[in-house]
């Protein structure tokens, strides 16, 4: 895998950075910049703060990179990149040569130490439909058990209760999917390697600074932290535990028979190791095996560009079980974008998803 500055030019320049060009002009402006400060002092300091990182998705770094620059204007009004990434509108044309260098210069520690020691924790809330859509599939089908949900890779935990937040999800025909009723959740459970609490400000400021500066997306997020803080207070608070995401199946074992296990996973696959995700992958089926037939719902919403037709569809929502007779199926419910609005449904898996749940 690369390290420090390794393959971060060509990383500049991936499909995935010309739909960023797209979509926010100040960062396209930011990547232009970026090239003509690589090979100076610039590049150096961020080769040795890199040095220790391994790379599995080529739009980690990148991505990184601009969260680290927002996350700092965000917290300094005088920044000199702040009209630009903190201020909405976002003001692009005091985005200058001059300013990024000031923005990227030794003396900016938060930016710096964010670069070294975080990753992009982009709690994006419309993926919780990898949670509430096939709840409700199941609940219309007859399905009664409470759930215990539990989320791998959970940030700062906001999907778990996202169920609290509008739903704006719609079908290939523009109507709306519905996501209620659902059975009753039993328990909230979130597992990440660095699990983000967002009662403290600098973490909501980090979650925050992971919004591309002009994307509307923020209110969603202000909304969920909101819904999150809430929850936190009551007696059945969500629960967020440390754990490596190849570690986390084995957790699962201590959870109780009872309640129908629906667990989920929002584009994480692509931040593993190869190593790492095959072993997590085989463990979680094992998880599965090991519990009673249809005990388990493994739900997982992950990149699928080699049979998308465009960045709509890009992304593949499905879900893994184990059936009446002992069989382990996964099912493609659905195509969608990494930031899903719109589903596209395949009507067959979601029929047989729900034959499979009914009751007998």
């Amino acid at each position: 895998m690369p390290r420090g500055l390794e393959g971060f030019a060509a990383d500049l320049r991936t499909p995935e950075m010309g739909y960023l060009r797209e979509r926010e002009p100040v960062y396209a402006r930011l990547l232009d910049l970026l090239d003509g400060l690589l090979e100076g002092d610039f590049g150096a300091r961020l080769a040795t703060a890199w040095v220790n990182r391994e790379v599995h998705a080529t739009y980690a770094r990148p991505l990184l990179l601009l969260c680290a620059l927002r996350y700092d204007a965000l917290g300094d009004p005088d920044h000199p990149l702040h009209a630009a990434l903190a201020e909405s509108p976002p003001r692009i044309e005091s985005v200058s040569a001059a300013a990024l260098e000031a923005g990227v210069a030794p003396e900016r520690t938060r930016f710096w130490h964010a670069l070294r020691e975080r990753a992009v924790q982009t709690n994006e809330t419309t993926r919780a439909v990898t949670w509430l859509w096939p709840a409700a599939l199941l609940a219309a089908a007859g399905e009664r058990r409470p759930i215990a949900l539990v989320d791998m890779g959970t940030s700062a935990g906001l999907n778990l209760t996202a169920d609290a937040l509008p739903p704006l999800w719609e079908d290939a025909n523009g109507a709306a999917i519905p996501v209620a009723p659902r059975p009753e959740l039993a328990l909230r459970l979130g597992f990440d390697i660095a699990p983000l609490d967002v009662r403290a400000p600098d973490a909501a400021r980090w979650l925050r600074a992971a919004v591309w500066p002009s994307d509307s997306r923020i209110a969603r997020l202000e909304g969920a932290i909101a819904c999150f803080i809430a929850a936190a207070a009551r007696a059945d608070a969500p629960r967020l535990v440390t754990c490596a995401l190849p570690d986390v199946p084995a957790q699962l074992d201590a959870l109780p028979r009872e309640p129908l296990i629906l667990c989920m996973q929002t584009i994480v696959r692509d931040y593993l190791s190869a190593a790492d995700r095959d072993r997590y992958e085989a463990e979680m089926r094992d998880f599965l095996l090991r519990r009673l037939a249809l005990g388990a719902l493994w739900a997982e919403l992950e990149m699928d560009t080699e049979r998308a037709t465009s960045q709509t569809d890009s992304a593949a929502l499905r879900v893994h079980y184990v059936a009446e007779h002992g069989a382990l199926r996964e099912l493609l419910l659905a195509r969608t974008h990494p930031h899903p609005r719109q589903l596209f449904a395949d009507a067959a898996a979601v029929a047989e998803l729900q034959r499979d749940f009914a009751p007998r």
